[in-house]
């Protein structure tokens, strides 16, 4: 199957929450009231990090199961009362030894699969909230990438265009390890799970697939996925129709996204710089689109590499020039109609010499004229 990369980016998945813990923006109907107030994590370090979520979902069912967390919290080289700050982040490297270690002593195959319907709910976490309000599955996925740093540092997620839909992939970050088994099934398991609680509908994909092999019992795989599943795969990956992408969210609301958004954006900026080099040309090219030189040899030299070794750097993070290109003027040219531009201004703001090759790329992107967008798009009732 022919592929085309169309984003890097990390959608947030969760569980659906129960009325119990339900915050007061998560009604179960479409109005959504609630004054936000971002608390960015501190940026003392520039190592790699996450956020700790995933750690506080292991801890809550090893603890369930009368597994040793104190003891799980000093080997992995952090405190319990640590968790309870909403800000904490941790490296990449602890949280995959609190997974080894707690896999040692359960004895849990499927350890990955039952830490993803552990619910924790961070009411800190803008970039959660930006998902939710999204009109549409696509919407999440796109707008999530702009914000993957707040989740985790690193080119986790790859959104990919195939033949019969969207899928999205998923590496973990750093070498290869045992505790990657379980990151990969609890991340896809959170994506699926994630889907139908912010649809409402019970949405199957079209396939998953891992890159590790087979558990010796597949019933729970089969019972949480629905769907084909492939294992020993080139790559992980979750994959959904054109039709599931465009599904409606449930709790949708353009005016929240913006505020969200904003949100997000200030926690970004308040974290430390561990850019990777796909960030750093996406950056030098959205500052040289409009009238500037973003051909790959002047970036390149803007950024003080020659042109091979920065080609390189890119394929080792999975990347291309002209899909980054690409997914940056796909991004900008929703924000810019937006603000009701003329669309002679939105094809030089992008880079286009002739308005007629914007329009086919828009086309491309979205399925119908930048016209038709506006007035479809942005000027329906919400």
């Amino acid at each position: 199957m022919s592929s085309m990369r169309i984003q890097a980016c990390a959608p947030p998945v969760t569980r659906a929450l129960t009325d119990g813990d339900r915050p007061a923006c998560c009604p179960r109907h479409r109005a959504i009231n609630v004054p936000f107030v971002a608390r960015p994590p501190p940026s003392s370090s520039s190592e790699p990090s996450l956020s700790a979520r995933m750690a506080r979902q292991a801890l809550r069912l090893a603890a369930t199961r009368g597994l040793p967390v104190e003891a799980l919290c000093r080997e992995a080289g952090f405190r319990m009362e640590d968790l309870e700050d909403p800000e904490l982040r941790i490296p990449y490297a602890a949280l995959d030894g609190l997974l080894e270690r707690a896999e040692a002593l359960s004895g849990d195959a499927n350890l990955g699969l039952h830490i993803a319907r552990v619910d924790v709910v961070d009411l800190d976490d803008p970039a959660t909230f930006v998902v939710l309000t999204c009109a549409t599955l696509r919407d999440a996925m796109e707008r999530g990438c702009r914000y993957q740093r707040v989740w985790g540092d690193g080119e986790r997620f790859l959104l990919e265009e195939t033949e019969r839909g969207v899928r999205m992939r998923f590496t973990p970050v750093g070498a290869p390890r045992p505790a990657h088994r379980h990151l990969v099934d609890a991340a896809l398991v959170q994506f699926a799970t994630g889907v139908r609680a912010f649809t409402g509908v019970e949405v199957r994909p079209l396939v998953v697939r891992f890159t590790h092999t087979a558990p010796a019992d597949l019933r729970e795989h089969e019972a949480l996925f629905g769907c084909p599943l492939e294992f020993g795969a080139p790559f992980n990956a979750i994959e959904f129709s054109h039709e599931d992408a465009q599904r409606p969210f449930l709790h949708a609301n353009a005016l929240l996204n913006a505020m969200f958004q904003r949100q997000a954006q200030r926690a970004l900026e308040r974290l430390p710089d561990v850019s990777t080099t796909t960030e750093r040309v996406r950056e030098q090219v959205r500052r040289e689109l409009a009238g500037g030189d973003f051909s790959f040899v002047a970036v390149a030299r803007a950024l003080r590499q020659p042109p091979r070794t920065l080609q390189r750097r890119l394929a080792a993070e999975g990347q291309r020039y002209a899909a980054i290109v690409e997914a940056l003027r796909r991004e900008l040219s929703e924000s810019y109609l937006q603000r009701r531009m003329s669309i002679a201004e939105v094809s030089f703001l992008l880079g286009y010499a002739d308005p007629v090759a914007f329009h086919r790329a828009f086309k491309r992107w979205w399925g119908l004229s930048p016209e038709g967008f506006r007035r479809e798009r942005l000027q329906a009732p919400r």
